[in-house]
């Protein structure tokens, strides 16, 4: 009765503060009266629709967090669990488009240098509390400070200031392209999630302990390396897009989740194999085969996931001549090294563009005629007009990670065919990220990326003069600082793709670094969890559980 009663005083409020509430979603509303009429005709035949709320969904994942304060660290584990927890401004849809989420609409003017953001009314927050601009401003400012993406935006800013109660206007000193891709970028805790002001007021820069966002669950405890627990959130909100991947709408129809951290994968699997689970990330392909023919599991392979980038000291011989790098690419033969490094077809592709297919900023025409373009005569006729004088190259690669190491030796093998020499040297990954830090002493590097980053100007962060670890700095690397600098600027989605795929072609064409194999990771869902979406990060939104009948 005190859900009922909950429910006819919302009724009440809503009739007496329309105006406030015009953000609701009618579809809340009739998920919200659904549940009602069942509480009071209990017994009668329940719908599909309603048969899916309830139960707990149980998640196993490999590591606790440190914090979950998502401005405070990169680690992905936080926004695959406080992704229930708080929403974005926008958030990315199955194509990777940015789409408003608890903003309404924007529009960009002033030649690109204002944005102006309006929110939806009626969002509230887990305390019941209106989301109003004041929230949004100050969380905002709190994820310039402190979040690595904010960092990226601070020095175009000029200035962000609330206009109303549900508006928002971001002026920048110069037009800033990306400012959209990045305030939803769902990649290293990127996202600028909404809290309310008086919690950013409380905590500061500390990390918050005190987890107050607008998502479909409520973040109820954290017991130190053991789980988290969320709840459904009954006055959320949604989105009234239809749903897609991080965008649109969220339903919670479980009643909890429970996100547990189990680091022995075998126990993660055998779990989700007796029901103990309904999630389990990263099982081992080599089982996926087994997996697959199980009745009680369901195999998600991972895609897009994430690509093995072949990094090049751009800096010291004999990769700082364009030629060496250029016979490097010939060198190489793709579908041998896919085999190399994760044998299992089912589990890599061979792919040229930076961004997978289906995102708009994929181009199939990248790399054509370069990429896996093997040619042994070629490559050593590049080698020759490089000069090279047969001084040893050092890949330098993670002796922890199969993917990389398998890679490395593979890669060694193909390099000596055409003439180069090369000593390998494998280390644990701290030794590793330590000696690439490092302008002498490595030649070559195995690093993974994501896939599908928010926006191609992050690519700016790792190409173009003395950028990350490639120390690239010549005539090139010059052009490529032009390059990216146009991108920013140009705010009109098919100019700016002009300039995406200018900046492709002349990634293959001086080759500062090399996407090699695309490949996937492997997650097991147990029978009863259905209408999972196989995104880029596991989430529990409009998915539900169904019992053996």
């Amino acid at each position: 009765m005190k859900k009922i009663s909950k429910l006819l005083v919302g009724i009440l409020i809503i009739a007496m503060l329309s105006t406030v509430l015009a953000g609701c979603s009618s579809k809340r509303e009739s998920n919200q009266e659904t549940k009602k009429e069942n509480e009071q005709n209990v017994g009668e035949e329940k719908t599909d629709e309603d048969s899916r709320y309830g139960g707990t969904i149980v998640v196993a994942q490999k590591m606790p967090p440190a914090v979950l304060d998502s401005d405070k660290s990169t680690d992905w584990v936080i926004s695959s669990i406080m992704s229930h927890v708080y929403e974005g401004l926008f958030e990315f849809d199955k194509n990777f488009e940015a789409k408003p989420h608890l903003a309404e609409s924007y529009d960009i003017s002033d030649d690109g240098k204002t944005y102006n953001v309006k929110l939806r009314e009626g969002v509230l927050f887990h305390n019941d509390k209106e989301m109003t601009s004041e929230d949004v401003l100050a969380s905002f400012e709190r994820w310039l400070e402190n979040n690595d993406a904010g960092g990226m935006i601070s020095p175009y800013l000029d200035k962000a200031e609330a206009k109303g109660p549900y508006e928002i206007v971001f002026k920048f000193n110069e037009p800033y392209a990306p400012f959209i891709n990045i305030l939803a970028s769902h990649v290293s805790n990127q996202k600028m999630v909404v809290r309310p002001k008086e919690i950013i007021e409380k905590f500061g820069a500390d990390p918050i302990t005190e987890h107050i966002g607008t998502g479909p669950y409520k973040f109820v405890e954290w017991v130190g390396d053991q789980y988290v627990k969320l709840t459904r959130f009954d006055d959320y909100v949604p989105s009234k897009l239809p749903a897609s991947m991080l965008s649109g709408e969220r339903i919670a129809y479980a009643d909890n989740i429970i996100i547990k951290f189990i680091k022995e994968q075998s126990v993660r699997i055998a779990g989700v194999q007796t029901g103990e689970f309904h999630f389990a990330e990263d099982a081992p392909q080599d089982q996926y085969e087994l997996l697959k023919d199980n009745p009680d599991v369901e195999t998600v392979i991972v895609k897009p996931d994430g690509m093995e980038m072949l990094i090049l000291n751009c800096g010291t011989a004999p990769f700082d001549n364009i030629y060496a790098r250029q016979a490097l690419v010939h060198s190489i033969d793709m579908e041998e090294l896919g085999k190399a490094m994760v044998g299992n077809d089912d589990f890599w592709d061979l792919e040229a563009c930076l961004h997978p297919k289906g995102n708009i900023w994929y181009d199939e025409n990248a790399g054509q005629g370069i990429y896996n373009n093997y040619d042994l005569e070629k490559a050593k006729e590049l080698l020759k007009k490089a000069g090279y004088d047969g001084s040893p190259i050092v890949i330098l690669s993670n002796q922890e990670d199969t993917v990389e190491r398998q890679g490395s030796i593979a890669l060694k093998d193909q390099l000596e065919r055409v003439g180069f020499k090369v000593e390998l040297q494998l280390f644990d990954r701290p030794t590793v990220v330590d000696k690439r830090a490092n302008k002498e002493g490595w030649n070559i590097h195995f690093s993974y990326f994501y896939k599908s980053v928010p926006d191609p100007q992050v690519q700016a962060g790792w190409t173009g003069t003395n950028k990350w670890i490639s120390n690239w700095d010549d005539e090139y690397s010059k052009k490529m600082d032009d390059i990216f600098s146009r991108m920013m600027k140009e705010t009109d989605f098919e100019k700016r793709f002009e300039i995406v795929k200018e900046f492709y072609n002349y990634t293959w064409e001086t080759v500062p670094y090399i996407n090699t194999v695309d490949y996937s990771r492997l997650h097991v869902l147990n029978k009863n969890l259905k209408n999972y979406d196989n995104g880029c990060q596991p989430f529990f939104w409009n998915t539900w559980l169904e019992e053996d009948k």
